[in-house]
């Protein structure tokens, strides 16, 4: 591994003209800390601005979470890209992490800066950790994964969480404990998910009437296994257990085979993916009072069918999913999604966003019978019957002044 490191000198060129002009597009960076240690770039608010656009996108490891860092050459260094690869652990603290991205940062930053009349400034040592990769555009791409020679945990991650919390006031008072656990093992070839997750909560309201207490309760416990195809497949098998008051379900069991296909490369879906999905299996239901269908207990056959497209580039992001769900025994019980949301930069300065999902609901199997008083209507103590579900939210954003950001004040 590699670092940079930059002199008085550096810094102070560093905030002049001939500076690089950088415009970091990540939304899980630390950015005042980073325009603290790196400080011979510009710091630009808008990509056409810049001479380097930085594109930051992240996927779940088994180990925690893989930052590609995408650098997108621009004006001068338009025929210039670059890519690199930062890992980061469960176990890393923030301060941790948003390092070893900052390393990363400066290593990418060397390609440009040693065409500008900086280069003569900087200095060049050995520290740092995480993966780094390689490529050029129009000229492939290299990637160099770091893995470890000899894990005694066999890349396996463990955790362990819980917390309480009680709240009241003279009328009204409120108790929640969650906890969970979770296993994952994550190589090229398998993935291993398990996970356990139990919640408790009691409110309690003072009514003209007496108290009316309201308590739920609910666990769920899933596991996946999943099998790497090629560059383009993968097979899994998913299933688990879980109870919910809220959904009038005692226990319910499910196990649920499938297949998946990946038009594009799964090596490039930090940037884009187009999968198409489809799982069948069977789910039994035992339920805590009888459903509008009469039923104390039932097993069915289930199938569920999912289409994502995913993208991630400089002019922003995007992401559209369809998704349904049936009863293979009987197909007039079904449900229906269609989710997607949108961020796009328009113009300089001037962004724009929104997302939508609308969803056909006509698989409420576990609904109770029992008519529902009016506290429990209002506290939504059960899942009511509903036929469709949806949601709309859109705006945008418009910045403009001073096109640098170096910066940094914290007072106040």
């Amino acid at each position: 591994m590699c670092c940079l490191g930059a002199g008085a000198a550096a810094q102070d060129a560093g905030r002049g003209a001939a500076a690089l002009r950088v415009f970091l597009d990540c939304n899980r960076c630390d950015f005042d800390y980073l325009r603290r240690e790196i400080t011979f770039v510009n710091y630009v608010r808008d990509r056409y601005d810049a001479q380097v656009h930085v594109l930051v996108t992240t996927e779940n490891s088994g180990g925690g979470r893989l930052y590609t860092l995408d650098f997108i050459g621009l004006e001068e260094f338009a025929e210039r890209g670059i890519r690199y690869n930062y890992s980061e652990s469960r176990t890393d603290t923030d301060d941790e992490t948003r390092e070893g991205l900052a390393q990363v940062l400066r290593v990418g930053f060397l390609h440009y800066i040693i065409d500008t009349p900086l280069a003569g400034d900087i200095e060049i040592g050995a520290g740092g950790r995480g993966g780094v990769g390689t490529g050029f555009a129009g000229g492939g791409l290299r990637v160099m994964m770091a893995q470890p020679d000899d894990d005694p945990w066999d890349f396996w991650v463990f955790r362990l969480s819980t917390n309480a919390r009680v709240s009241g006031e003279a009328s009204r008072h409120q108790r929640n404990f969650n906890g969970s656990a979770s296993a994952n093992r994550t190589t090229e070839e398998w993935i291993v998910r398990a996970e356990i997750d139990g919640r408790y909560r009691e409110n309690v309201h003072q009514l003209s009437t007496g108290d009316f207490t309201d308590v739920r309760t609910s666990y769920q416990l899933d596991g996946q296994l999943v099998k790497s195809l090629g560059e383009h497949w993968g097979a899994s098998i998913r299933g688990g257990s879980s109870a919910s008051t809220f959904l009038n379900q005692d226990r319910r069991i499910r196990a649920l085979p499938g297949i998946e296909f990946n038009v594009f490369p799964y090596s490039e879906s930090s940037r884009r993916s187009l999968t198409f999905a489809y799982e069948m299996g069977l789910e039994s239901n035992d339920y805590i009072e009888e459903t509008i269908f009469g039923k104390m207990e039932e097993t069915l056959a289930a199938q569920e069918v999912e289409v994502t497209f995913d993208v991630e580039q400089p002019w922003g992001d995007s992401r559209v999913r369809l998704r349904y769900n049936s009863y293979v025994n009987d197909l007039s019980k079904y449900s229906t999604s269609v989710f997607g949301n949108l961020s796009f930069r328009v113009v300089r300065g001037l962004s724009v966003f929104a997302s939508a999902s609308t969803e056909l609901v006509r698989d409420q199997v576990y609904l109770s019978g029992r008519e529902l008083t009016d506290e429990e209507i209002l506290v939504e103590l059960r899942q009511l019957a509903t036929d469709s579900r949806y949601r709309v939210s859109f705006g945008f954003s418009y910045t403009f002044g001073s096109i640098f950001n170096n910066v940094v004040n914290p007072r106040f």
